[in-house]
């Protein structure tokens, strides 16, 4: 082994564990969430549910909210890249799901993180809101990047097709949470935007 192959393995190594670490804080703030309110529990009680020091607990999340709501998902520079050039297929619905999907897959919620996810909101509404934030300043970053490509020239089509593929993506994780068979969030994805493709035909 080359000391580049351990200089790599030892840097996934600890990326996995930074992530493993981060997972397993999210998971306990959100079932103390769901237990006790978001404003029932303290970052010490999250450490101690962790195990982990309160010192430990800021390494990975910067406060509370992020501890119980995540990181906010990144768009991949390539993907975006691929993207705003035009491409892979030319289609702006089905390059714009490309997108949504590769940050999806790139997540992995299985089905208990999906419904934990459900449990937290139905016990905690006033943290829709700072979703939906979020969700807002993701959508008009999709649209920048849409208008970016060639020959879209419309803006009120850019923010149509964004609006309507995250009411689908929505859908699909409500199909989601009540499915009971091997499917995924992206499976139940690409079934709604087909069905809205064939409404919309």
């Amino acid at each position: 082994m080359t000391g580049v192959q351990y200089c790599t393995l030892v840097t996934q190594s600890a990326i996995a564990r930074k992530l493993s670490t981060r997972r397993r804080i999210n998971v306990a703030a959100q079932e103390l969430a769901i237990e006790h309110g978001y404003d029932g529990f303290t970052l010490d009680d999250l450490a101690d549910a962790v195990g982990v020091s309160r010192r430990t607990l800021f390494n990975h999340v910067a406060g509370k909210e992020e501890a119980v709501l995540g990181v906010r998902p990144e768009f991949d520079p390539e993907v975006v890249e691929r993207f705003r050039s035009g491409g892979p297929t030319g289609d702006l619905v089905e390059d714009l799901l490309l997108v949504l999907i590769d940050v999806l897959d790139r997540d992995d919620p299985d089905r208990a993180d999906a419904q934990r996810f459900h449990r937290l909101f139905e016990r905690n509404p006033a943290l829709l809101p700072r979703v939906l934030k979020e969700l807002e300043q993701i959508c008009a970053e999709a649209v920048a990047m849409a208008s970016d490509r060639p020959g879209e020239t419309d803006p009120q089509r850019t923010r149509v097709v964004v609006t309507l593929l995250v009411a689908l993506v929505a859908h699909a994780m409500n199909e989601f949470v009540a499915a009971d068979d091997d499917s995924t969030l992206v499976d139940h994805l690409r079934r709604a935007v087909a069905t809205a493709r064939d409404l919309f035909a």
